[in-house]
């Protein structure tokens, strides 16, 4: 089984602007490899006062996710996601979550080394 794609989105549909922000993000777009398929995931943490990004992590580890196409991931956010193996890739500034998938897969997204929100 391989692991899941979770795409920032604004909006819970592949044709939606990718959301730059991990923790705030307006949901999560989930890439099931195996099927082929997205699956939406609404994101509580946009009303969080603290711990969007955490919150947002226990989420994806919940879904069996391994990769994380965004934009900005802030430090505690950064530091869950790398202590749950989830690797984080950059580059879609301006991208639809289709084509944020589509660069992945052509191998153009760079992995954030660092928090960088």
């Amino acid at each position: 089984m391989c692991k899941k794609i979770a795409i920032c989105a604004t909006e819970s549909s592949p044709t939606s602007p990718v959301d730059e922000r991990f923790g705030r993000c307006a949901c999560f777009m989930i890439w099931d490899p195996d099927t082929k398929s997205y699956d939406a995931l609404s994101n509580s943490g946009t009303e969080a006062a603290h711990g969007a990004g955490t919150g947002a992590t226990q989420a994806l580890i919940q879904r069996n996710v391994g990769i994380v196409i965004s934009q900005r991931v802030g430090p505690k956010a950064f530091v869950a996601l790398e202590q749950a193996g989830i690797k984080i890739l950059i580059g879609v500034t301006g991208k639809t979550v289709e084509s944020a998938l589509l660069s992945y897969q052509a191998g153009e997204l760079q992995e954030l080394l660092a928090p960088n929100n």
